[in-house]
């Protein structure tokens, strides 16, 4: 990506969010990065509805844009690129791979458009990136993060790639903590002698991302028994 961007052409940016809840999550990180390389940015996430709640009440974007998931095809294509040019954003970084974001950032005429070169669509993208030789050797948190470093090396001619740790940390207002305690109390879940684990077993769309079930029953008995042995010591 070459250094053609100015800060000062960017007022509002879009972000197309990850599919996946667990993806959503690796997202984070670079949109703390984001905000950092943009603070004064107005930065819209468009996400699917089942991945709002992770990023609802932080400041890390300033709204949601839901993906409309109960249409589908050409439709809700083209309705996505009417929000969108409604919306007059500047730039568009785009999380997934497949074509259809870049299409949807090109046809919505955002005249800035980052993201990875994949599935044929590096014709629809003003900076588009390389896919880095490394991916498959870290974690893909550093896949996000690594847009966003791109898009800050075309602004400043510089990135911190190297010398960052991921931040993950996500602010989340009183009203939802105490929210969700009334929902542990309610069923029983609220102690405080016990930390809480939640365990989401289970895939939506990749039988390679099942975990075993009887795995799960194993590492839910070894927490189990870790904290009862915990609880247990700091009584005696």
């Amino acid at each position: 990506m070459t250094r053609t961007l100015q800060s000062k052409q960017i007022e509002r940016v879009v972000v197309r969010g990850a599919n996946w809840v667990g993806d959503a999550v690796m997202t984070v990180a670079a949109l703390r990065e984001l905000r950092r390389v943009l603070p004064a940015t107005h930065i819209t996430l468009a996400t699917r509805p089942w991945a709002q709640d992770i990023f609802a009440g932080d400041s890390i974007v300033d709204e949601l844009l839901l993906i409309d998931d109960t249409r589908r095809g050409l439709r809700a294509t083209f309705r996505q690129i009417t929000e969108w040019r409604a919306r007059r954003f500047d730039l568009a970084l785009l999380f997934p791979n497949a074509f259809e974001p870049a299409f949807i950032a090109a046809a919505a005429r955002v005249p800035l458009r980052v993201g990875y070169a994949t599935d044929g669509r590096a014709l629809l993208l003003t900076h588009p990136l390389a896919v880095p030789a490394w991916r498959s050797e870290q974690h893909e948190v550093f896949y996000y993060l690594n847009l966003v470093f791109g898009l800050e090396h075309a602004l400043t001619g510089e990135a911190q790639f190297e010398n960052r740790e991921p931040q993950f940390q996500l602010q989340v207002p009183a009203e939802r903590q105490a929210a969700a305690r009334e929902l542990l109390s309610r069923h029983g879940a609220l102690d405080a002698d016990r930390p809480l684990v939640a365990l989401c077993p289970g895939s939506t769309n990749s039988r390679a991302k099942r975990w075993p079930s009887e795995r799960y029953a194993a590492r839910a008995d070894h927490l189990m028994g870790k904290a009862k042995g915990n609880v247990a010591h700091r009584r005696g």
